[in-house]
């Protein structure tokens, strides 16, 4: 199948998946398989495998209501909701994280700010059996994670009325978390250390529109504490930081196209 030829049935999926969940009943059982095989005219293990892959990116969710039908994922409420550089963002960034989990073999996310929280865009998890667990459309919170106090550092986001402790180790106290944010700056990435969930560390690192350009969003990684451990954060933090310098270069690009 040419890539042209699987983008077009992925997006004719896409529409099928928009239509079941518009229809409040055909919504309780989902897509079908069988269905997909059906209106695009393929084999059921050719349809199986697209399906996965938009399930894979966030665009598809099995249906959990005990069919085994699927709905609409969030990758498609996040998109509606972004600026347009947040979108071009969305567009870039998976080859990044994916090898950003290929150089660190812990998973990699992409987010932006989103009112009060900051919102994963994009999210590459590793094949490693101990892995941090996430997905796309996820919203986290700004004070006591890597991207949102990497969001908050970047002036994308403002530092919450309220900081709930979310672990021992959250930081609670908005005098304290403002100078934190500026260590961020100092050294280039936001570090959750076991904040937002005991036994997880992660890394954030911002992305910009081009060198010397304005923010845009953070990419990073997240892991088990048992491997992401203290004497490794510097090592892994070089690395994040140099995937998103390519990118934030990669970014800068746009302004060098062509008009018309």
């Amino acid at each position: 199948m040419s890539s042209v030829g699987a983008l077009e049935r992925g997006l004719r999926i896409l529409d099928l998946l928009i239509e079941v969940e518009s229809d409040p009943i055909r919504r309780e059982e989902g897509l079908a398989i069988q269905q997909v095989a059906l209106e695009l005219d393929i084999h059921k293990s050719t349809a199986s495998r697209l399906m996965q892959t938009l399930v894979a990116r966030g665009y598809a969710i099995p249906n959990y209501g005990g069919k085994r039908g699927f709905r609409l994922g969030p990758a498609v409420e996040v998109s509606s909701g972004l600026n347009m550089n947040q979108r071009r963002l969305t567009e870039l960034a998976h080859p990044y994280l994916v090898r950003l989990v290929d150089e660190t073999g812990e998973c990699a996310h992409a987010a932006v700010a989103s009112g009060a929280t900051a919102l994963v865009i994009d999210d590459v998890e590793t094949g490693q059996p101990l892995r941090v667990v996430a997905g796309t459309g996820r919203r986290v919170p700004l004070h006591c994670t890597s991207a949102g106090k990497c969001l908050l550092a970047l002036g994308l986001a403002t530092i919450p009325a309220e900081l709930p402790a979310r672990t021992a180790r959250t930081i609670t106290n908005p005098n304290i978390l403002q100078l934190h944010l500026s260590e961020i700056l100092e050294r280039g990435y936001a570090l959750d250390d076991e904040e937002n969930h005991s036994g997880v560390r992660c890394i954030s690192v911002p992305v910009y529109y081009g060198a010397g350009g304005a923010p845009v969003g953070c990419i990073g990684i997240d892991g088990p504490s048992v491997r992401v451990v203290e004497g490794e954060i510097d090592k892994l933090a070089r690395k994040v930081i140099e995937v998103a310098q390519e990118l934030s270069a990669r970014l800068g690009e746009d302004h060098l196209l062509p008009v018309g």
